[in-house]
Order: C-alpha cells, then sequence, then structure tokens
C-alpha cells in the first residue's frame, strides 16, 4: 500500500472517529428529553386523577348529604341533608295516638300522654355516616355496594313506661267490674233472703301491654282490641234462689254454767251461716278456730281421758254433736265423725261428735246440685242447728241406732234410714261405730 493510501486510509479513520460522540451526545439529549417528558405526562395524569378523586370524593363521599339508595322506615332519603331527612321521615312517622276498643267503646292514649318518641334523628344520623366512616376503603366499599344493594334503616320508638302503665290504669276503671257473688241470708225465725250475684270483668292488663308494645315496634297503628276477662260468682243468683226448704234440724239443751254457755255462743255463731255449694265440704274445726281465750273461748268442763275436767272450750262438741244429728236429718255426707270417751248428757248413745284441737274434726260434704246452708242459734237454753237447701233434694230420712256391749264398754252403730213417699224403707246407709269407756268411779 501507498503512502497516500495509508495517509487517506488514517484520515478517513480519524474523521470517524471525530463524529461518532456527537451522535452519542445527540441520542444522550433524546432519552433525557423523552424521560422529561414521560415524568411530565405522569405529572399530568397524577394531577387529573388527584384532581378527579378529590372530586368524587367531595361530590359523593365527603358531602354534605346522604348517599343515594338509603331509606328509613321506606322514605327515600337519598342526597338529602340531614335537616331535610328529618323533616321527610317525621312527617311520615309521626308518633300517634294509640286506639282501643272493647264492646263498640273506644279508649284513646295520646303520644303525648305516654311522651311517645321515635328515634328519626339517630336514624338520620347513621345514614348520614353511613358512607362517611373512619376508614376511606369502607366508605368506597359502600359506596359501590349501594348501587346494588339498597339499604333501608328503621326507626325505633321510646316512650315511659310508667306513663303508659297509668294510662291502662285509668281505661281498666272504666272496663272493670267487680264480680259479686249471691248471698243467702236465713233468720233465726226461718225467712230465707237472697242477693244477686254479678259476673266480673277485668281488664287483662298484660295482654293490653303486649298488643301496645307490638304495635308501636311494627309502626303499624290501627284500632287493638282489648282483651277483657270474665270472672263468674262462686256463687249465682240461681245457686242462692235454690235454697228454698229445711232439710234436717235438730235441737239439744244446756245447763246454765255461764263459761259453757259462752263457749257455746262462740262456736255457734262461728259455724253458722256457712253456704256449701256442690262438693264442698265443712270442717267444724276450721270455722271455729283454736279453743283459746283469744279467740273467745273461757274455760269449762271438758271430758279428757274418760274424766271430767275445767279446760278452754268446754261446750263446743255440744254444737258439733247437735251440728252432726241436722246433718244426718238433712242427707248430706258425713266425712268425719267420732263419739266422746263417755256417754254424752244431750245426746243419745251413737248420735254425738267429738271434736278437740289435737285433729278431731267433724267434716261433711255437699253431695246436691243445688247449694246448702248451715244455720245454727243458742238460745233459751238450747242450741238448734238445721241445714237448709232446695226442696227437690229434701228426703224422707230417720236415724236407727243399735246398740250393744263391746267388751264390757257400751256400744253403738248409727245408720241413717231413707224412706219413699209411702214411707218403704228404700236405703239403709251404715254411718259410724261408737264405742264408750266405763266412767271413773
Amino acid at each position: 500500500m501507498s503512502k497516500k493510501e495509508i495517509e487517506k486510509k488514517v484520515s478517513k479513520k480519524t474523521s470517524d472517529e471525530k463524529r461518532r460522540p456527537k451522535k452519542a451526545k445527540r441520542s444522550k439529549k433524546n432519552n433525557k428529553s423523552k424521560h422529561k417528558n414521560l415524568i411530565i405526562s405522569l405529572a399530568v395524569v397524577v394531577f387529573i386523577s388527584g384532581f378527579m378523586l378529590d372530586h368524587f370524593n367531595q361530590t359523593y363521599i365527603y358531602n354534605n348529604s346522604i348517599a343515594k339508595n338509603i331509606s328509613i322506615e321506606g322514605v327515600n332519603v337519598s342526597e338529602m341533608t340531614k335537616e331535610e331527612a328529618i323533616e321527610s321521615v317525621h312527617e311520615k312517622n309521626a308518633p300517634k295516638s294509640i286506639n282501643l276498643v272493647h264492646n263498640g267503646q273506644k279508649y284513646e292514649i295520646l303520644a303525648k300522654d305516654i311522651n311517645l318518641k321515635y328515634s328519626v334523628e339517630e336514624a338520620v344520623e347513621e345514614a348520614f355516616n353511613y358512607t362517611k366512616t373512619d376508614s376511606y376503603f369502607e366508605n368506597i366499599k359502600r359506596y359501590f355496594d349501594l348501587k346494588k344493594n339498597k339499604k333501608n334503616l328503621e326507626i325505633k320508638p321510646s316512650y315511659d313506661e310508667a306513663l303508659l302503665s297509668q294510662s291502662i290504669e285509668k281505661i281498666s276503671n272504666k272496663i272493670n267490674v267487680d264480680m259479686i257473688n249471691a248471698t243467702v241470708s236465713i233468720s233465726h225465725g226461718g225467712s230465707i233472703s237472697t242477693t244477686s250475684s254479678q259476673t266480673g270483668k277485668e281488664l287483662d292488663i298484660a295482654s293490653t301491654k303486649e298488643s301496645i308494645y307490638n304495635m308501636l315496634e311494627s309502626k303499624k297503628h290501627g284500632d287493638i282490641e282489648l282483651k277483657v276477662n270474665t270472672k263468674k260468682p262462686h256463687v249465682t243468683t240461681e245457686d242462692a234462689e235454690s235454697v228454698n226448704a229445711l232439710l234436717g234440724q235438730y235441737t239439744t239443751k244446756f245447763g246454765n254454767s255461764p263459761n259453757r254457755v259462752a263457749n257455746i255462743s262462740v262456736s255457734a255463731r262461728k259455724s253458722s251461716d256457712v253456704l256449701l255449694m256442690p262438693g264442698e265440704e265443712f270442717s267444724y274445726n276450721n270455722l271455729t278456730g283454736m279453743r283459746t281465750r283469744s279467740n273467745g273461748y273461757k274455760d269449762a268442763p271438758v271430758i279428757v281421758n274418760g274424766e271430767l275436767q275445767e279446760g278452754l272450750g268446754g261446750g263446743v262438741c255440744q254444737v258439733s254433736t247437735t251440728l252432726y244429728n241436722a246433718v244426718l236429718y238433712s242427707g248430706v255426707n258425713i266425712t268425719s265423725v267420732r263419739n266422746h270417751s263417755l256417754l254424752s248428757t244431750y245426746a243419745p248413745i251413737g248420735q254425738d261428735a267429738m271434736v278437740n284441737d289435737g285433729g278431731t274434726d267433724f267434716r261433711f260434704k255437699n253431695p246436691y246440685k243445688h247449694p246448702v246452708y248451715v244455720k245454727t242459734s243458742v238460745g233459751n237454753g238450747t242450741v238448734t242447728s238445721k241445714i237448709y237447701g232446695n226442696v227437690n233434694d229434701k228426703k224422707n230420712i230417720s236415724i236407727k241406732v243399735d246398740a250393744f256391749k263391746e267388751n264390757g264398754k257400751d256400744a253403738a252403730k248409727t245408720y241413717r234410714v231413707y224412706r219413699n213417699g209411702d214411707g218403704k224403707v228404700v236405703q239403709t246407709e251404715y254411718i259410724a261405730k261408737s264405742v264408750y269407756k266405763k266412767p271413773k268411779k
């Protein structure tokens, strides 16, 4: 290769080397420009996105209104302010009077009478804050969820329970009717008088309150039919008027011992004027009470373990014995009777009825479909017991006593004998066996 050719080649190489750096510089410059443009573009995107997000937040989330698709008790409060929502919900859910009805009569409890209110403000506050919680992501989630699932909030009632009770009590006073039993009164001369019964009515307060609670909770106002319980009398006018005849009676005589007379009078008064309904049982001890001074009894001779001693209540057995015999003649069922340990001086053998505070009682039960009435009176040295009832229950009864000796002791078996209209025996009823101790000499 010639010298010129070599110089030419070197010159070309040098020239190429000089041109290359300029190209690289231009490439770097272009890259910087692109990077800058990218940053600017991103900044613009971020700015626009931030602007749009802020606009979205201010418009749909953190605004001064309730989110879309929210209702309160069926009232659409979407995009309302708190004040607008409260007014709208109040308008359709204002507290109303409570109307109660019974037998065509209406009773009203005004909302103000019980301070009735609904939690409208609380519900509106909940609706307003539904998409304004402390969690932004929860707010976004709820906002978009509302687009698919509408939300309805409920309002709850509040009232003064004491005022409600007072209001119901006032109504019950207008509805309630006292139940009154018919009564029978028989004079010592045998004159019968009666008073009428009355069916009672009583408002069922528990049921009434429950109905009111349910209505207030559901907000479905309408007339509430009151539940009123009927209280039927135990003794009706018909029952009392059915006592129209004397079924059986008996009289015994007593001496003039003041304390004994006093005891007879007390026990006769306490066991008299008793009306027994069908199936009811008479207890002599329950009526006359324990033989104590506080119950009006005094010391008088009584039989204790086959001996005559002074004791409280001496004489009460004469009244139970007299009553026992009246019951025998009336046909009433005798459920408990026991004889004295010694023969009685005021009643035949087998026809006495001993009672004491130790549990020995004289009891009988009404077997009829009508009431029976017990009347015992004291006067002129005698005590008389009478059993009244319905004339259709009157029986032709006589008392039969078979006396005998048992181990050397006086004893007897007592029967009640029933006869028909022709005097023929139709039934003989065994009543009791009596065994008496020998008196101590």
